[in-house]
């Protein structure tokens, strides 16, 4: 299958805007009404949308998963509820999972697209119908809310099952809401898409509604800087003091 083609190549975030309303315009059902794309940020336009877990030939995901569900419980102030907390935690630390992150905010996939990027390649906002995703994955387009129990969570148990329990996996990425309950996910507006049994890439898998917004490598400097200037940045992402280093780092230092 051809790779999916560029939407458009902005030059400044003036013209990333202009393609990302242009692109909501353009996939908007005058039936429904406004729409809500999910971005998701990649610094090499060059690189596919695949999972962490997908990357990795030799790899028991089972295991991981369960050994982090074992050893984490004494080390959180708060256990996660739900398998899906579980799975977002997982994702948040660094362990290969078959999530990818989103965001409902075009610039802040923006920030996440260009951060670490010298200049040195062109960088890509994917932008993604996720309910189209849905309808074309499950049969319905309403977007999976993952904040119930277990047991009556039917999408849970077709792509999560239970810890230390073979289960058979829906074999489509779909795309799932994340509950709101840290200040680092209600700031970066989270949403995830999780994959299934099909390892394939979700641009290969799903090109209907998906396209991605190249940032050309002459203008990722000043974009970088465009953004600070609306006020999205390390700190405004990562409400923490982590983020606060990072952000006067990238001001002070990195330029």
């Amino acid at each position: 299958m051809a790779p999916i083609l560029a939407f458009g190549k902005a030059k400044s975030l003036n013209e990333f805007l202009e393609l990302c309303d242009a692109l909501d315009r353009k996939w908007a059902d005058p039936e429904k009404g406004d729409m809500a794309l999910w971005y998701r940020g990649q610094r090499d336009s060059r690189w596919p949308l695949i999972p962490g877990e997908n990357r990795y030939g030799l790899l028991n995901p089972d295991e991981i998963r369960s050994e982090f569900v074992l050893k984490a419980k004494e080390l959180l102030p708060r256990p996660p509820e739900t398998e899906w907390e579980w799975y977002f935690l997982m994702q948040h630390y660094g362990l290969p999972t078959r999530l990818l992150d989103w965001t409902a905010g075009s610039m802040i996939a923006l920030h996440f697209a260009l951060l670490g990027n010298k200049g040195d390649c062109d960088s890509a906002v994917w932008m993604l119908d996720p309910w189209a995703l849905n309808e074309w994955s499950c049969g319905c387009s309403d977007l999976v809310v993952t904040g119930g129990e277990f047991d009556a969570d039917k999408m849970a148990q077709k792509y999560l099952g239970p810890v230390y329990k073979p289960f058979k996996m829906g074999a489509k990425p779909i795309a799932v809401v994340p509950p709101y309950n840290s200040p680092r996910i209600t700031a970066q507006r989270g949403a995830f898409t999780v994959h299934g049994e099909n390892k394939q890439d979700l641009d290969v898998q799903f090109t209907k509604k998906l396209t991605k917004v190249e940032i050309a490598a002459d203008n990722v400097m000043t974009i970088r800087r465009q953004l600070r200037t609306a006020g999205i940045s390390e700190f405004t992402l990562f409400p923490d003091l982590d983020g606060l280093s990072r952000d006067i780092r990238a001001t002070e230092i990195d330029g």
